[in-house]
């Protein structure tokens, strides 16, 4: 998904979202390292500290392409970052595994996870989504 979308920070659905992420991360992992048939497109959100004077505390991007290496976890920036300078799409950055605020995957076409997708986009009224938004939403059902 390459929309941004601007949010108060203390949302209490994102934060549900985002507990329930860390809860079963477990199950990503099972898939991510032995997917199956029709399994593509892992990738776990990661809040990344916002530049000074960009108005906002942290900016979520999404990672792709996640690998352990000597107890590490790291992962390449898959959307465009637009408050945080210092890292660009396609950047391989570390991350801890503790602080990610959702995760995904696409199984025969349809999306697992990303629920935060799937709530950001749900509070746009359906004429204000674009066409891309739509197919997105369509993914979930």
């Amino acid at each position: 998904p390459s929309a941004t979308a601007h949010l108060d920070q203390n949302d209490k659905e994102l934060s549900r979202i985002a507990e329930n992420a860390r809860r079963t991360l477990p199950e990503f992992y099972r898939h991510l390292l032995r997917p199956a048939a029709g399994q593509s497109g892992f990738r776990v959100k990661y809040p990344f500290r916002a530049d000074a004077g960009s108005g906002f505390s942290m900016e979520q991007l999404w990672l792709e392409d996640i690998h352990f290496k000597d107890g590490v976890y790291y992962g390449i920036i898959a959307n465009t970052p637009f408050y945080t300078a210092a890292i660009k799409k396609g950047d391989t950055v570390s991350f801890s595994a503790g602080d990610i605020t959702d995760w995904m995957y696409i199984e025969n076409g349809k999306i697992t996870g990303g629920h935060s997708i799937k709530y950001l986009l749900e509070q746009l009224a359906e004429h204000e989504r674009n066409d891309e938004q739509r197919a997105i939403l369509q993914m979930f059902e």
